[in-house]
């Protein structure tokens, strides 16, 4: 019986495995998102706040400084954060999708030859994959901890084990499939790729 259930598992791996990169890799640019929206919406308030003095200064311009509304300012940072999580999950979340497993040995020595190129930009991916799947298994395990909040040590325990099982199991995978895809093309994420995966690494980092 547990033989048939292993078979099973295994057939179906190809179809999981990936799809729980992807959500992982998805959860931590969410993650890293919140942060960007939270720093986006401080720097608005600030320039908004230098614009509202200077408008209020001259009787024509005070009307203006009730034009932009915490509403507002609210909505763009999150426009902002959103548009950043997308650009962020086309880089990273939606290449794991065509991971195909290999043995830990293979794909340790693939990894080896590959990371010896000069991949330049390339290596951004997968450093990124690397901080957003940390900061994706951090984001699941307050989740589970916070759904627990009543059993705090049942709460701790599950919490660290999503953690440490996310972390080895799944985040290795990722930024393997991050490299070899980067590894893969033709040409580098460029500026634009750097711009967008550069501040959302640290974001996810700020979010742990």
């Amino acid at each position: 019986m547990e033989l048939r259930v292993t078979e099973r598992v295994s057939k179906i791996r190809w179809i999981f495995l990936p799809l729980g990169m992807c959500a992982l890799v998805a959860v931590g640019t969410h993650a890293a998102a919140d942060v960007v929206g939270d720093k986006v919406l401080f720097a608005v308030d600030r320039v908004d706040a230098f614009f509202d003095a200077i408008f209020s200064s001259w009787s024509v311009t005070a009307p203006l400084v009730d034009l932009v509304g915490l509403g507002e300012r609210t909505f763009f940072a999150r426009a902002v954060a959103l548009a950043w999580e997308l650009s962020a999950d086309a880089l990273l979340a939606i290449p794991v999708l065509g991971y195909d497993e290999r043995a830990a040995a293979d794909e340790l020595t693939i990894a080896r030859v590959l990371a010896k190129r000069r991949l330049s930009l390339r290596l951004v991916q997968p450093a990124a994959a690397l901080l957003v799947s940390i900061a994706g298994a951090a984001a699941v395990a307050r989740l589970l901890q916070g759904t627990l909040l009543h059993y705090p040590l049942i709460g701790g325990f599950v919490a660290a084990t999503a953690l440490f099982g996310l972390f080895l199991l799944l985040a290795p995978r990722a930024v393997f499939r991050s490299l070899e895809h980067a590894s893969a093309q033709k040409t580098a994420i460029g500026l634009l790729g750097l711009a967008i995966l550069g501040p959302l690494a640290i974001a996810a980092v700020a979010s742990l």
